[in-house]
């Protein structure tokens, strides 16, 4: 299954786009957040190990890593980790992985969609779903940022974390359903992030100012 959905996912980012842009703006950055370790296995699928995995639709992330220049970035590394479907952080390898850039400077994996959390000792606010990344490529600085869903009501201002970028557009992307054939029986989600990187040698990324207890707390319950 996982070859089969990827290529599909390949296929889609491969489409050709007739008037290339010259110049790309960089990707907004984010924060790393706590549950980041180095390390995590090279793969590209990941929370196939939730029981949830195999009783809701896949989410295919699939995009380009490019240039300021619109130029593609193959061989970047690409770190991705998230929650699970109950929206715990797991510090084992299931919700985590990395691979490189192929040719085009294309990236795919294979995933679930993230469940939501709160950092908000009141449980009021909560994080908006996210996958987050990390892709490095010497001659460009690293950069850290979180992949958003459209409609999520905790986007920007309604953010628990008051420092992260979801109410950045450039985030926040707007998954499409594919489906095998009209029984509807075999669908995913396919949602397409672009990033691009800044030329450098130094680290994209918005400061953790508050990291908050129930965070940490979930860390140290899930025994990661």
């Amino acid at each position: 299954m996982q070859t089969v959905v990827l290529a599909t996912g390949l296929c889609v980012l491969a489409m050709c786009r007739a008037d290339k842009p010259t110049t790309c703006t960089p990707t907004t950055p984010d924060e790393l957040g706590p549950y980041y370790y180095p390390g995590a296995p090279m793969k590209r699928q990941i929370c196939d190990r939730d029981r949830m995995f195999h009783r809701r639709n896949h989410l295919l992330v699939e995009g380009r890593v490019l240039d300021e220049q619109c130029n593609a970035v193959v061989g970047a590394k690409v770190e991705v980790w998230q929650a699970d479907h109950d929206g715990h952080y797991l510090f084992k390898d299931n919700c985590r992985g990395h691979f490189f850039t192929a040719t085009g400077g294309h990236y795919a994996f294979l995933t679930m969609h993230p469940g939501k959390y709160s950092t908000d000792p009141t449980k009021e606010l909560f994080r908006p779903a996210h996958v987050h990344f990390r892709i490095e490529k010497p001659g460009f600085n690293i950069l850290v940022t979180q992949m958003y869903f459209s409609g999520d009501p905790s986007l920007g201002r309604n953010d628990s974390c008051t420092d992260c970028s979801s109410a950045s557009e450039d985030l926040v992307i707007e998954p499409t359903e594919m489906c095998a054939d009209k029984s509807g029986a075999f669908c995913f989600n396919i949602a397409h992030f672009d990033i691009v990187l800044r030329a450098g040698h130094d680290i994209d990324v918005v400061p953790d100012t508050d990291d908050s207890l129930p965070e940490l707390l979930d860390a140290s319950e899930t025994g990661k």
